[in-house]
């Protein structure tokens, strides 16, 4: 442990280019001709930096939602609202800054609180891979980069070379902290024209436990979720046709960070993608998406209210659709891609009160925070790729957004903010905005085992409906989870973000380290700030931490920091890799102040013996103390913690895997800073006191097992 933390202080980081040493770092045994589905595996993607695959671990983090995966790669956290609510974070920016894509489909949140993330829709036993863009996102990766860019492609199987053949993989695994299991099933029948495929997943658990005690638990962290996935691939002469359907179901999910529950989370996504080879360099490559989902939440089903004479339930629903649309060719010395992207959402919601519920006659009030509310972007790219001198290399992109949002009228029966529903109606609701977002990315190989980057940027987001339409305070915030109510502000700009990186890549045989530091100016960032408006004052605060209202307003902010990723490989049995990542954010106009939800300086080490068929590995996790909190919002600070874990694998035979291992060896009580705080009301049996840090999760055992075939 001492190497650990000695390699630790020294900034050492993870590889791009290698396995996380862990059980799954060997890949499985192929069988027959085709090329049977892998487990899932990350991706890390730079202008640059050569691109990597980070093994999945077998672990209980794998069976949730995908972004748990994210705490491996450089400069990337999550903002952890529930067991399935889990928001990507990529160097300071989170939410709808950072664009994410399923199967290339860029999917809309159902709830309007974030409960249904992008990265929940798909389990992590149902993904191929998850890719993320490390430094400058490019052009091509995008809408809305300003944040980073990352994707998730769903397992579909591989076609054949000659005769029908099938491949597919069987897991399950369970997790003694909170009492879980997950079961899933893969498979696909191809030939060389032919593919059809077919994945199911269940993942089902209780609250989990914290503080080495059988009963301290943190109430409610349940999650139940079911998920299917089904489609058809079709090749021939450069032709390529596919048709996916991806189905998520949750049922009676927690989210302790936020005012209500999930009581469901319904829908699908269908994906449709056209390829075509033209030849010489050319290609033409399309994806057309739909989705249609609906969602309940409520503040009485998984928790007791806060107030037992007032039950509240949301109804919302989203109805939308895209498609991404590229033309890729040989320009110069390299390559050059155009395209079209566009997408469109319908965004409604309905709030039920009921007012004494358990008298002979309970008010009910209805209100429509969000009705007909809709975004609509349109979008064309240029990017060009290629070697412009010797040992050197550019990447030059230009993307040319329109985006358009609109809103109908809302009603309400809550006679205290009626008047705010008439000030938002007799306002003009449809807003266009037009941005333009700039790459320039340079690789110099200045040695054979040393290359430098540098990059510069303007990347731009337009407002998304919670922003502009929030007509009435409340906390239908995007999963901003710091407990206070806000109003949309019409009135908002678009960010603009002037970006810079620099970082190094230096790799032999034996070594690798790969340092980046960034630094990003943002004009008119959109954030909470104290609001005296007309709508915030119509309704009074829940409590004296909650007032008063706050507005989003465009600020002038900045974010800079570094991310490392370095390792060394001691035989061929033994190797250390090791992360660490810093970002810091700032206000820059009005009063000084610290940007809400950032992650504090942290880190980790991997040690991994590994040999025949046995793996294992010894993961260090460290989190330093966050002292440079928002004051504009009450953000508490945090301690630092922290934990080991220990994993282990075995290759019983061709195609069967078993995983074990220990997570939180020594069971600490620990608080990550963007773990949020507790909602419910104070539950005194497990002594969780509402507005505290929610704990993390104890020592958890878990065993899984997977087959491949």
């Amino acid at each position: 442990m001492l190497i650990l933390k000695h390699l630790f202080t020294m900034g050492v980081i993870l590889k791009t280019k290698l396995s996380i040493a862990v059980a799954t770092a060997l890949a499985l045994p192929l069988v027959g001709h085709a090329e049977t589905e892998q487990l899932t595996t990350i991706v890390v993607e730079g202008s640059g930096s050569r691109p990597g695959a980070f093994a999945l671990a077998p672990d209980s983090s794998g069976f949730k939602d995908m972004a748990a995966l994210l705490e491996r790669v450089p400069g990337a956290n999550i903002n952890r609202n529930g067991p399935l609510t889990g928001i990507p974070q990529y160097r300071g920016m989170y939410g709808n800054r950072v664009n994410v894509s399923i199967d290339g489909a860029n999917m809309k949140e159902v709830g309007p609180n974030s409960m249904d993330p992008s990265l929940s829709h798909v389990p992590a036993a149902l993904t191929k891979s998850l890719t993320v863009y490390r430094g400058l996102a490019p052009v091509s990766s995008g809408i809305d980069t300003i944040g980073g860019s990352m994707k998730v492609e769903t397992m579909k199987g591989n076609f054949a070379e000659d005769e029908f053949e099938s491949d597919g993989v069987i897991s399950s695994g369970y997790s003694s902290v909170d009492n879980g299991y997950f079961v899933s099933g893969f498979t696909s029948l191809a030939n060389q024209n032919h593919k059809v495929h077919l994945g199911v997943s269940k993942e089902e658990g209780n609250d989990y436990q914290y503080n080495d005690s059988d009963s301290l638990k943190v109430s409610p962290t349940e999650y139940d979720r079911q998920a299917l996935t089904v489609g058809y691939e079709y090749q021939r002469n450069g032709h390529e046709f596919g048709f996916n359907f991806t189905d998520n179901n949750t049922i009676n999910t927690g989210t302790p960070a936020l005012p209500m529950d999930i009581v469901y989370v319904d829908g699908g996504l269908y994906n449709m993608n056209y390829n075509w080879d033209l030849g010489q360099g050319y290609q033409l490559k399309t994806k057309f998406f739909y989705q249609n989902m609906k969602h309940l939440m409520d503040n009485n089903t998984l928790r007791e209210p806060l107030n037992p004479m007032m039950l509240m339930e949301n109804t919302t629903k989203v109805q939308g659709g895209g498609w991404d649309i590229a033309l890729s060719m040989p320009l110069l010395t390299g390559d050059f891609t155009t395209g079209f992207t566009g997408d469109t959402s319908h965004h409604d919601s309905l709030i039920h009160m009921t007012m004494m519920p358990n008298a002979p006659m309970p008010m009910n009030m209805y209100t429509n925070y969000f009705n007909d509310a809709e975004r609509s972007r349109y979008s064309f790219f240029g990017e060009w790729k290629g070697e412009v001198a010797d040992k050197l290399s550019a990447e030059l992109g230009m993307r040319l957004t329109y985006t358009n949002a609109d809103a109908g009228d809302v009603s309400t029966q809550n006679p205290m903010i009626q008047m705010a529903a008439t000030n938002f109606n007799n306002q003009e609701h449809n807003k266009d905005f037009v941005d333009v977002d700039l790459v320039a990315v340079f690789d110099y190989a200045l040695r054979t085992d040393l290359d430098l980057e540098v990059g510069f940027a303007r990347k731009t987001r337009a407002p998304t409906y919670q922003e502009l339409y929030l007509w009435a305070p409340s906390e239908a915030t995007s999963g901003t989870a710091d407990g206070r109510t806000y109003v949309g502000n019409l009135d908002l700009e678009t960010e603009a973000a002037y970006q810079f990186e620099f970082g190094a890549d230096w790799h032999t045989d034996e070594a690798y380290f790969a340092p980046r530091a960034f630094v990003h100016y943002v004009d008119d960032y959109i954030q909470g700030t104290p609001s005296d408006s007309i709508e915030a004052k119509q309704l009074r605060c829940p409590t004296t931490d909650a007032c008063p209202v706050l507005q989003f307003n465009n600020i002038q902010a900045l974010l800079y920091g570094v991310d490392f990723e370095a390792g060394y490989v001691f035989t061929d049995w033994v190797r250390l890799d090791a992360g660490l990542n810093y970002v810091g954010g700032n206000r820059l106009d009005g009063p000084e102040g610290n940007l809400y939800r950032i992650a504090p300086l942290n880190g980790r080490t991997t040690l991994t013996f590994s040999h025949s068929d046995f793996s294992f590995s010894a993961e260090g996790i460290y989190y330093a103390a966050q002292k440079n909190v928002a004051e504009y919002n009450n953000e508490a600070q945090t301690p630092n913690y922290q934990i080991m874990n220990l994993r282990a694998s075995y290759a019983a035979f061709e195609g069967f895997l078993i995983g074990l291992g220990i997570e939180n060896v020594i069971d600490s009580d620990n608080q990550n800073h963007l773990g949020g705080y507790y909602r419910p009301m104070t539950d005194t049996t497990n002594e969780v006191t509402q507005g505290e840090r929610i704990s993390m999760p104890g020592r958890n055992y878990y065993a899984t097992v997977s087959y491949q075939w």
